[in-house]
């Protein structure tokens, strides 16, 4: 339809009261909401998931071929058949009875008890020792020791007959007269001054006086005894072996052997038999032992065939797989499963058929219906279609510095301070922008102010005006290329005042007005597109009319993307171009403001409930 044509049809709906109603569509649009989030809030429930998995299964091949397993079970060939048919075979075997008769007998707790007694033990110790090598080389050693000790005593006896015999001179010398009275001779006057004068004789050969002195001492009986035996061959040896070595062995050889130790020590060697040693008598009660009944009993037993098969099988595998049948077979779960594969139509006691029937009780439920119904519905397309980008409901006490900035944005950023058009009449002001009951409120009133104007030729200059105004903008915090933007707005009338909701570029061009409303006639409205054309401004201007805007709040709102713009009153299609779109991100102004001459009714207002932006979601297909 041509742009002519859909002003028509809005003019000729909104006379016919068609156009809906800003309420209405919030309510329709808060409803859908509503229930989308239910929707979605579903799609993510445990029982949706639930019933997908269920329905997955139960109308699957592979729930039939299950039915069909399950009933197809009979007891016989069944495990629990199998395991019952074991287990009685098991129980009735010899080895299995004779293992039990065993383990509950009176004579293998005798057994037992006996196992861990002293007596036991000492029996066991001994015999260990006297059926071992270790015994046999005990009673070897002990003949090898007496031979040894016993030769050992002989060698000392011979060797001190030997020496006693080789050193008798020795002694007899040593206790003799003749060597006692040398002893007493040597050293006395009588032979000390012969040898001084044997001396002096020598050191002078030439006194004959001396020398017949010394011959005549010479002839003394005693001085020629004491120099025969000081000089003989006996006496040097006697000096040779006194104190020596060889006296001094002996001496300690002839106080062993004729010491009381000694000839103990041959009465011990003597005794040196295996009947003496603690050994024997141990041996003894050993012999002993083995003729007790309880030693026979416990051995006899121990040796048993039947010993020896309680003994393979207690503690192994057989048993504990014997005595885990015995548990299964004599638990509930054998009888229930006993019970359950005897019985006729088994698939109404599987979780399976639990499974079908939470199923079709899912499947009744009105809120699974209600689920799929709007599943396959389109009513969510449009909601599914954007996505939430910017927005601001003004329910703050003061507006928010995070997303909007006041006056034109390039004056904040260069100057850093507020300016206006050389066609505006009033200048803007803080004071003009307040937020009053979950509303943002635009003013524009009478008031003398000096202000900064703008001329493209002449630059910046000082003004005084006799209005004001106010306007913000996202261009500092939010910018946005392509997308949904839309606002619900009330405006006044109050010619020449206008009111406007539009977007803008990084320069003056690209500009999209999603509405500038300041005609004569209160049912009149501006929409328009300004692009730039190499060095030449574009423009397209269109008006809407057939409503009093200033009578409630209208949703005015673009669609942009890369080919079209379509402009939208309360979701009404009244506008579209295909030329001059913008492909750059543009931010959002809201303002009010007098350019054309007259005297406004003040003050005027322009109350924005909210403002949203969308961004298109990418789908899978997209």
């Amino acid at each position: 339809m041509s742009n002519s044509g859909l002003k028509s049809t809005f003019s000729i709906y909104a006379k016919m009261g068609l156009i809906p109603k800003t309420s209405v569509l919030e309510e329709k649009e808060d409803a859908l909401k509503k229930e989308f989030e239910a929707f979605n809030e579903y799609k993510n429930s445990d029982e949706l998931a639930r019933f997908k998995e269920l329905e997955t299964f139960v109308t699957s091949p592979e729930f039939e071929t299950i039915k069909k397993e399950i009933n197809a079970q009979k007891y016989p060939g069944s495990e629990p058949y199998k395991k019952e048919k074991e287990y009685k075979k098991l129980k009735n075997s010899k080895r299995i009875k004779t293992y039990y008769q065993v383990k509950d007998s009176k004579e293998f707790k005798d057994f037992e008890s006996f196992s861990t007694s002293e007596k036991l033990a000492d029996y066991e110790s001994l015999k260990q020792f006297y059926e071992s090598l270790e015994f046999d080389e005990f009673k070897k050693s002990l003949v090898q020791q007496k031979q040894e000790k016993t030769q050992e005593i002989k060698d000392k006896q011979s060797n001190y007959k030997t020496l006693k015999k080789k050193y008798r001179w020795f002694f007899k010398l040593k206790d003799s007269k003749k060597l006692a009275d040398f002893k007493q001779f040597d050293g006395s006057p009588e032979i000390e001054e012969y040898f001084s004068l044997k001396q002096d004789v020598d050191n002078h050969p030439d006194d004959k006086k001396k020398i017949k002195l010394l011959k005549s001492k010479s002839k003394s009986s005693r001085i020629k005894k004491y120099l025969k035996f000081k000089d003989s061959n006996q006496y040097k040896e006697y000096i040779e072996l006194q104190g020596s070595d060889e006296i001094n062995d002996f001496i300690n050889l002839e106080n062993e052997v004729n010491s009381a130790e000694f000839k103990k020590h041959i009465e011990e060697v003597k005794n040196l038999v295996y009947k003496n040693t603690e050994e024997y008598k141990n041996y003894l009660k050993y012999k002993n032992l083995q003729k007790s009944p309880e030693i026979k009993q416990y051995y006899k037993f121990k040796d048993s065939d039947k010993f020896a098969i309680y003994t393979e099988l207690d503690g192994s595998e057989e048993i504990v797989h014997f005595e885990d049948l015995e548990r299964y077979i004599q638990s509930d779960e054998f009888a229930r499963d006993k019970k359950y594969l005897n019985t006729k139509n088994k698939f109404n006691l599987s979780d399976e058929y639990k499974q079908k029937q939470e199923y079709l009780k899912l499947k009744k439920s009105e809120k699974i219906k209600w689920y799929f119904k709007l599943e396959k519905s389109n009513i969510f397309d449009e909601i599914k279609k954007w996505k939430l980008t910017f927005e601001d409901n003004f329910k703050a006490q003061k507006l928010d510095s995070e997303k909007w900035q006041t006056g034109y944005f390039w004056g904040k950023t260069l100057l850093e301070a507020d300016y206006v058009q050389a066609n505006e009449r009033q200048f803007f002001t803080d004071d003009n922008i307040i937020l009053d009951h979950d509303n943002l409120k635009i003013i524009t009133q009478k008031q003398k102010i000096n202000g900064r104007v703008w001329h493209p030729v002449t630059g910046f200059y000082p003004q005084e005006f006799d209005y004001t105004s106010g306007l913000i903008n996202t261009a500092q915090y939010f910018r946005q290329k392509y997308g949904l933007f839309k606002a619900k707005i009330k405006v006044d009338h109050s010619y020449p005042v206008h009111h406007a909701f539009w977007l803008r570029g990084e320069k003056i061009t690209p500009e999209i007005d999603i509405f500038k409303y300041g005609k004569k006639s209160n049912s009149k409205l501006e929409i328009a597109n300004y692009w730039a054309d190499q060095n030449t401004v574009k423009e397209n201007k269109s008006v809407v009319s057939g409503l009093n805007f200033s009578k409630d709040y209208f949703i005015y709102s673009i669609e942009w993307c890369e080919q079209k713009i379509t402009w939208k009153i309360n979701d009404f299609v009244v506008h579209e171009q295909t030329i001059g779109v913008p492909n750059e991100p543009m931010y959002i102004l809201l303002s009010s403001g007098i350019t054309n001459k007259g005297e406004p009714r003040l003050p005027s207002y322009m109350l924005v409930d909210w403002v949203r932006v969308y961004k298109e979601e990418i789908t899978e297909e997209g």
